[in-house]
């Protein structure tokens, strides 16, 4: 086989694989978010607060966050493509399961489960792309999968909203699972093998010593939290809006909610211009402004104007698909002998931040209302900054010791 066949059948083999991979991230996300424009209507159905009904969303990351435990333990035992097609088939029966909940309990339990087989394919996504992608393509559909949970994230909600809303929340659930259902389905047939990985056993005293600089990085620790915490404020902005938007002064019919979740297409630029601006400057220097931008487009909420709202959530969302596209590059990168490690850790905080900001943030809105709440956000993106200023100048430190 010459040099230009097997350029390309490298090229083909990337291309099916960027396919399967934005599929995966398509059906996690679908998957993981769905509920949040049912809240409301769980609210209504189940007599819960606001803050109660937004469990359905956080048992679901709060799941992936004990599954990524775990997934730390097997990722490197099972192969990359077995465990994305166990996860995201399983995961769907689940997601049909709920639909059929005769309490909130269980709805809340199944959800749960949910996010604990969702993991499996969460954490080893960007092992596979790193793994089995050519060098010169990884950036890139590393950016298409974050883009694949983009439109996931928004098709989700925007299905489930739509379907809601003419029929219940019920037959939105079994909608959404059927056809994650068969996405992965798509993945398991179509995805190529994992002809890189190597299997490998580490035993819970291995990994956590072998590992413990890992977890205890003054360089890495930053930009885990970063995740944590712009997804919980990211998560609480889409919980609770639909609770804001419904009332005075804006007082838009519940069936219309759905439209707000058009603002992931936002996000989809987000995660693409990621590239071209991390041409012009390093990911650190973009990461820090960011922030401060995306802390300024909650300001732009407070003000009682559709546009303007439409306009700091379009801001916001693009900003944070950006800062989920870097810290994911910043951590898989630090160590790539580690990066299965250091991407389950740091998913672990990310989805964790959702699960406990989503759910605190309603809280405020309970007992402060709007005002409050966005004032909680912006505190929290703030504090994002300093931590991101001070892990830049630990990565900074690191960087220059390898130099020397």
């Amino acid at each position: 086989m010459d040099a230009s066949e097997l350029e390309k059948k490298v090229s083909r083999r990337d291309t099916i694989i960027s396919v399967c991979v934005f599929l995966s991230g398509f059906s996690c996300f679908a998957q993981l978010y769905y509920f949040q424009p049912l809240l409301p209507d769980l609210a209504r159905d189940f007599h819960l607060t606001a803050s109660d009904s937004s469990l359905a969303v956080s048992f679901s990351t709060l799941g992936m966050v004990f599954g990524l435990i775990t997934t730390m333990f097997i990722a490197d035992r099972i192969s990359r493509k077995q465990l994305i097609s166990v996860g995201l088939l399983a995961s769907s029966v689940f997601s049909v399961a709920a639909s059929f909940a005769p309490f909130f309990g269980l709805l809340i339990l199944l959800s749960a489960a949910k996010g604990y087989l969702l993991s499996g394919a969460t954490s080893v996504s960007m092992a596979y792309i790193a793994e089995e992608v050519s060098e010169r393509n990884k950036g890139k559909i590393m950016a298409l999968y974050i883009a694949g949970n983009a439109l996931g994230g928004m098709s989700g909600r925007f299905i489930s909203s739509w379907i809601g809303a003419i029929w219940s929340w019920r037959i939105a659930s079994v909608s959404i699972g059927l056809i994650c259902a068969f996405f992965a389905l798509l993945f398991l047939i179509f995805s190529p093998r994992s002809t890189h990985f190597i299997p490998c056993r580490e035993s819970l005293h291995s990994l956590v010593v072998t590992n413990l600089h890992l977890i205890t990085s003054k360089a890495l620790i930053p930009f885990y939290l970063t995740g944590g915490l712009i997804l919980g404020v990211f998560v609480s902005l889409y919980n609770y809006m639909g609770f804001y938007l419904v009332e005075e002064p804006f007082s838009f019919p519940e069936y219309s909610i759905h439209y707000i979740y058009l603002m992931y297409i936002f996000g989809i630029f987000g995660s693409v211009a990621t590239v071209r601006l991390t041409r012009r400057h390093t990911s650190f220097q973009v990461l820090k402004k960011i922030l401060l931008i995306s802390a300024v487009s909650i300001v732009l909420l407070y003000i009682a104007n559709f546009w303007l709202v439409t306009l700091g959530l379009a801001v916001f969302t693009f900003n944070f698909f950006v800062v989920h596209v870097l810290c994911n590059r910043i951590v898989s990168e630090y160590n790539p002998a580690k990066r299965s490690v250091t991407i389950s850790i740091y998913l672990l905080v990310y989805y964790l931040g959702s699960s406990l900001l989503g759910w605190a943030t309603g809280i405020l809105l309970d007992t402060g209302g709007w005002p409050y709440f966005l004032a909680g956000l912006i505190l929290l993106l703030l504090l994002n900054y300093i931590i991101v200023y001070r892990g830049v100048v630990h990565m900074k430190e690191i960087q220059d010791q390898r130099n020397n």
